[in-house]
C-alpha cells in the first residue's frame, strides 16, 4: 500500500523547497551551530506570521522564504 511518505518524488519535491543545515552553512558560509541558529529564527518568524506550521519540517526552512530574508539572487 502506498502512502505519502513512500510515494516515488515525495523526498525529492520537500527538498527542492526546503533547505537544511548544509545548504544554508553554504550560502552564508557559517558553521553548523549558526546554520541552525539561522534556521530556527525564520522557522519562528514563519510561525508566529502564520505561514508555516510549527511541526514539519523538522531543522529546515523554505528556500524562497531564506533567499528573500538574507537577501541571496540566483
Amino acid at each position: 500500500m502506498r502512502t505519502l511518505e513512500n510515494a516515488p518524488g515525495v523526498i525529492s519535491q520537500a527538498n527542492k523547497y526546503y533547505l537544511g543545515a548544509a545548504e544554508v552553512m553554504q550560502y552564508l558560509g557559517c558553521k553548523e551551530s549558526k546554520a541552525y541558529e539561522v534556521i530556527r529564527g525564520l522557522r519562528k518568524e514563519l510561525v508566529s506570521a502564520g505561514r508555516l506550521y510549527p511541526g514539519l519540517p523538522q531543522g529546515k526552512v523554505p528556500k524562497k522564504y531564506f533567499k528573500e530574508r538574507c537577501m541571496i539572487e540566483d
